[in-house]
């Protein structure tokens, strides 16, 4: 296992933990459905964004095309696609998904491209 990629993925879970709880009680107002939602997210995309990490280590863009690029595949595909469903799973609600994703989505691009440009790259 790589020591730096561990440490990446748990510093930004830590971070991410605290925007989509934010995020998901913002639009539910109910404790319990932001507590698993959070957990469960946090807990699934601590292994993906561990392996979207070693997968970029092989990816020969530099740059903020890098950064971007990086920052879509991770946010938009993943984070989009497999958060939506983590969050029908607990609401049974397509319109909440349609709330949460894109908000969680967008603020975690920002922090994304910021937190990708600032931790050092030990590929």
């Amino acid at each position: 296992m790589n020591k730096s990629s561990a440490l990446k993925s748990v510093i930004w879970r830590i971070l991410g933990i605290f925007v989509l709880g934010a995020v998901t009680y913002f639009y539910t107002r109910k404790w319990i459905t932001t507590t698993y939602i959070t957990f469960v997210h946090h807990a699934t995309f601590l292994i993906v964004f561990y392996l979207h990490e070693r997968l970029w280590t092989r990816i020969k863009l530099q740059g903020k095309t890098r950064n971007i690029v990086k920052a879509l595949t991770y946010e938009i595909i993943l984070g989009m696609g497999l958060g939506g469903l983590i969050v029908y799973l607990f609401t049974g609600s397509f319109p909440t998904v349609t709330q949460i994703t894109p908000t969680y989505t967008a603020i975690k691009l920002v922090m994304y491209f910021f937190f990708d440009r600032w931790w050092p790259n030990n590929d």
